[in-house]
């Protein structure tokens, strides 16, 4: 046990022999699921959590704790120190020069939080940008603090009572096909992360004609009171 905490952060194999062994102990299984959440959300949440709940080795409750906090306390620590970091970064340069953009960000932000944190949660490869802009950005602290405390809760919610049901028929069906044809599974899984890829595009798109179009409204309004 003292082996696998010294590897908690570190080892990944030894987190989930952890969390295997600590069945007796819920607390310390809780604290060890919430490790390995913290520094490997997406992996423990939607590929380790839920077949553990299936084998029963999980309970549902210490499931949903452990994957919230994780989850919550790993926003919580994206947003604080850039956002205590941009005191000292606002005054450089290139932060004034774009300031106007900075502004039109941040507005985006305000007005779009909620739904931006629970689009995020299940679009690998933008939360950590995104958050990380967010705390740059500045977004009101309580926002952000509902609304990714909501987001988070959403997920484990799924994580703990839907994907178990999920999980298993699933891996089966793979397990089924790969003995068979080993290349549609690979073909399945390569267009599952091309379908996330394309959602962050389309969505990275979005945003900045959102944006844009913005920007270009507020510079015609601002030459119309000019000629005026």
């Amino acid at each position: 046990m003292i082996t696998y905490v010294a590897f908690a952060g570190i080892d990944l194999n030894s987190l989930i022999e952890a969390i295997r062994s600590s069945g007796d102990f819920p607390w310390i299984q809780g604290w060890f699921t919430s490790v390995s959440t913290f520094f490997f959300e997406n992996v423990v949440c939607w590929t380790i959590v839920p077949p553990l709940i299936s084998e029963g080795i999980l309970h549902w409750m210490t499931a949903l704790q452990a994957t919230f906090w994780g989850v919550f306390i790993g926003d919580l620590l994206m947003y604080l120190p850039v956002r205590f970091a941009m005191h000292f970064v606002a005054r450089l340069r290139w932060v004034r020069k774009h300031q106007n953009q900075i502004e039109l960000c941040s507005h985006f932000f305000d007005k779009h939080l909620g739904k931006t944190m629970f689009v995020i949660r299940f679009t690998p490869g933008i939360r950590t940008p995104a958050l990380l802009a967010a705390g740059m950005l500045r977004v009101h602290f309580g926002y952000y603090t509902l609304y990714s405390a909501l987001s988070c809760l959403f997920q484990s919610l799924i994580v703990t009572f839907f994907m178990p049901y999920l999980y298993a028929p699933a891996i089966a069906w793979l397990k089924h096909l790969w003995t068979q044809h080993p290349n549609w599974v690979i073909a399945i899984i390569v267009g599952f992360f091309l379908l996330f890829c394309v959602a962050q595009w389309y969505i990275a798109r979005a945003v900045m004609r959102h944006l844009t179009a913005k920007n270009d409204a507020q510079k015609a309004t601002t030459d119309t009171v000019t000629c005026d």
